[in-house]
């Protein structure tokens, strides 16, 4: 994962397993013939050209943890005006993202591999992105492992650095307290303002994780705050 180690120690515990779900056959020619059409990589100590990554200049909207990609390339569709960029750490869901960017020729979709935070801290550029969307991420249930939940306050600051200006930070997730514990983060946090809603969640498709928390009785919280 570059460079999320230094001086041998881990710079912040990541919010994710390893090596979640094998890659089938078809997985792996998706990626072997198209990820050099959508996929991007980065290299250590250098900032990734997103103008040249895009054949567009739009609006940048980043999608961390896509899953299997599902809802980035609706996206996609619906706003073709607009860059989306998916990050994910599992080889399947960025294969499937990549076979779905293909099937419907999306050039307006670029897909990273790797942290995140990492991502965002030393390979983007700062007041990039329009919006930043988390959908169902891991809650980390038990409370020796809450410190690895995505929305800490080192990452809040990354996303504050990573949105412009009026830019919006965009949470769903089907966990009570992980909600709960997100918003106490952002309102302790400076520079962030709670919206009532978002436009984009207007947009949102149901992927089979949420349809299943909804049978299950589960609530779907959707969260908005803007960048000041």
């Amino acid at each position: 994962m570059s460079n999320l180690k230094r001086n041998g120690l881990r710079r912040w515990a990541p919010s994710y397993l390893r090596n979640q779900g094998k890659v089938t056959k078809a997985q792996k020619r998706a990626l072997r013939e198209w990820w050099n059409e959508f996929g991007l990589r980065f290299e250590y100590n250098k900032t990734l050209d997103l103008n040249a990554a895009f054949p567009i200049d739009g609006p940048l909207v980043i999608e961390i943890g896509f899953g299997k990609g599902d809802h980035l390339i609706e996206l996609a569709q619906s706003f073709p005006e607009h860059r989306f960029l998916g990050i994910e750490v599992h080889r399947p869901g960025l294969a499937h993202a990549t076979a779905l960017a293909k099937e419907h020729d999306c050039r307006n979709v670029r897909l990273l591999r790797g942290d995140a935070r990492l991502i965002l801290t030393d390979h983007l550029e700062p007041e990039i992105a329009s919006a930043v969307m988390i959908q169902f991420p891991d809650p980390w249930p038990k409370p020796g492992d809450r410190h690895r939940r995505l929305l800490q306050p080192g990452m809040l600051d990354t996303l504050y650095r990573t949105l412009r200006s009026g830019g919006e930070l965009l949470l769903v997730t089907d966990v009570e307290d992980y909600a709960q514990d997100s918003e106490r983060n952002l309102q302790e946090a400076e520079g962030w303002e709670r919206q009532i809603s978002s436009p984009w969640f207007d947009h949102r498709i149901e992927t089979l994780y949420e349809s299943k928390a909804r049978e299950a009785g589960r609530a779907i919280h959707e969260i908005a705050y803007r960048r000041r």
